[in-house]
């Protein structure tokens, strides 16, 4: 019964994909003896440990810029941004308590509705906000 669940598994890992038995150069080596060269694979295995070790300092040092840099120049340009941003916001509280005779003039290139809008009152936007915009008919 599980013979030929082995049989399959084999097949499936068979190395050249196709037949049941196993490939005749699995026992061989890569290369013959006459063709390994011993220096040249030192060498390589020296070149990639100079290179594991040459990208272990730039990560560290990348780290080092993030933390150093980059981050103290991200906050030092968040607060110039949210002190703009809080008096944005108490401009707008100040719109808000506006009258319709008090708020700025509209033109007849603002707010232009050819048709109703199918939500709401058919008269705002999907991005309305009530606080900062206005729609005035005169």
């Amino acid at each position: 019964m599980f013979k030929r669940a082995q049989t399959l598994t084999f097949r499936r890992f068979n190395s050249h994909g196709h037949g049941l038995g196993t490939s005749k150069f699995i026992n061989e080596a890569a290369f013959g003896p006459s063709k390994v060269n011993k220096a040249a694979g030192d060498a390589f295995k020296k070149t990639y440990e100079e290179k594991v070790h040459h990208s272990a300092d730039i990560t560290k040092l990348w780290k080092k810029i993030t933390y150093i840099v980059a981050l103290p120049a991200i906050l030092l340009t968040a607060v110039p941004v949210i002190n703009t941003e809080l008096k944005h916001a108490e401009h707008r509280e100040h719109l808000k308590h506006l009258s319709d005779e008090e708020w700025p003039v509209q033109y007849e290139y603002q707010n232009i509705r050819t048709h109703k809008y199918f939500w709401g009152d058919g008269d705002k936007t999907l991005f309305w906000n009530s606080d900062v915009n206005r729609h005035i008919e005169s």
